[in-house]
């Protein structure tokens, strides 16, 4: 009888232990070493000046010079320092469009005259919205009339007219109008001083009117 004969055994790896796929070392280099190189930028951002200059001071045998290293030219447009004032025909196309579209502004007369756009308000609206201290509030005559003429760089002054000489007391009057109509436009968010005069030729009712010149803001209050 005859014993039976054994197999050679076979070794069989672990799963965990199967072979790998080649690609996988190459992959795994090339993540380390765009790790390394965004580790690399970021160094070279968050560059201590100080602490390099430092170190470089104690290398022995080294001798360092701080240089300043050349600015970039500044090629893009330079701005200037004060918008030019728009000129009287110009403001008055753009007003009138503006009062178009505004019921509030609508009414209220447009004229040019010469380097000047002049603007007449209603004397006893005006009168009663100062009165009641809504004029520069919203949804007052001067408050959205600001609101138009905020954005312009051109001088903004308010006159009033209809005044002579020899009229002290009307002159007075009519000088507070105009001042407290002044007031009411910078508070409705015109930027800069809003002067206020009178026009001493009299004649006529009394009247207020906001004259928008052609020279520049900014340049006038200098």
């Amino acid at each position: 009888m005859t014993a039976p004969q054994r197999r050679p055994a076979t070794f069989e790896p672990p799963p965990h232990q199967e072979a790998r796929q080649p690609w996988l070392l190459s992959y795994a280099d090339f993540i380390s070493c765009l790790l390394a190189c965004f580790v690399l930028l970021f160094s070279m951002v968050t560059l201590d000046r100080e602490t390099f200059l430092r170190i470089l001071g104690n290398v022995p045998g080294r001798q360092y010079t701080e240089q300043d290293a050349p600015q970039p030219v500044d090629r893009g447009m330079t701005p200037d320092a004060t918008t030019g004032a728009r000129e009287a025909t110009y403001l008055l196309a753009l007003l009138q469009d503006s009062f178009a579209k505004e019921q509030q502004l609508a009414p209220l007369s447009l004229t040019g005259e010469g380097e000047k756009v002049r603007i007449a308000l209603p004397t006893a609206a005006l009168l009663d919205e100062l009165r009641s201290g809504t004029a520069a509030k919203p949804g007052g005559l001067l408050y959205t009339l600001a609101g138009t003429l905020r954005s312009f760089p051109n001088e903004i002054l308010v006159e009033g007219k209809g005044v002579a000489a020899a009229e002290p007391e009307r002159w007075g009057n009519l000088l507070q109008l105009a001042q407290m109509t002044a007031l009411a436009l910078e508070q409705g968010g015109i930027s800069g001083s809003v002067p206020a005069r009178t026009d001493l030729a009299g004649g006529g009712a009394l009247r207020v009117e906001v004259v928008i010149t052609e020279r520049n803001a900014a340049e006038t209050a200098r």
